[in-house]
């Protein structure tokens, strides 16, 4: 009788352990609508104009100034270029020999976090023994320490206009495209980080 129960046990275990995996990561030019967090999309304006949205994943910053800005401009810069690297591909479909772009702007949204966080390794009766006898009655109890992160995810916009015919100031798309597919050679295959 025991042992169909742990075979029963032990299987409800895995199951649960396989139903909790998490699904594999998009890759970085996915569209938004599938990878939820991050990715692009596209919005008709007129028959010439569309309007192509690409949102950066969220990556953890530095808490140092310099630093911080660093890494904001090289986020900054993957925005941009996949967002152009969309405005390339949707001209390419839709049959344009060049693309000019109208509009181009990007948002940083940066969070700045700080939380309390205790030692809970260190028993409570024992902390609470240790403030009093040293700290006498002192509201704050120096167990804790402030654990502070920075996150920042940015979104890059860009306003294009289908060109049928090559013009001076107009943008190739099959190049951009390729020049691209050169700089982010793992953005179509690879999970984003």
């Amino acid at each position: 009788m025991l042992r169909p129960l742990g075979l029963a046990f032990s299987l409800s275990v895995l199951v649960a352990g396989c139903a909790g995996m998490a699904p594999p990561q998009k890759p970085l030019m996915s569209p938004l609508s599938e990878a939820r967090t991050f990715g692009y999309s596209e919005r008709t304006l007129a028959a010439d104009q569309i309007e192509v949205t690409y949102l950066a994943p969220t990556r953890d910053v530095s808490l140092d100034r310099q630093a911080r800005a660093a890494e904001i401009a090289n986020t900054r810069v993957l925005a941009e270029d996949l967002a152009m690297w969309r405005a390339a591909q949707v001209a390419i479909t839709r049959k344009a020999k060049a693309f000019r772009v109208l509009n181009r702007r990007s948002d940083a949204n940066l969070e700045l976090r700080e939380r309390l966080e205790g030692y809970p390794h260190f028993p409570y009766h024992l902390r609470r023994h240790y403030r009093d006898r040293y700290y006498g009655f002192y509201p704050y109890d120096p167990f804790y320490r402030i654990d502070r992160a920075a996150r920042v995810q940015i979104q890059a916009t860009v306003t294009i206009a289908l060109l049928k015919r090559r013009r001076r100031g107009g943008i190739d798309p099959r190049a951009t495209a390729a020049q691209m597919s050169r700089k982010y050679p793992n953005a179509l295959s690879v999970p984003a980080k």
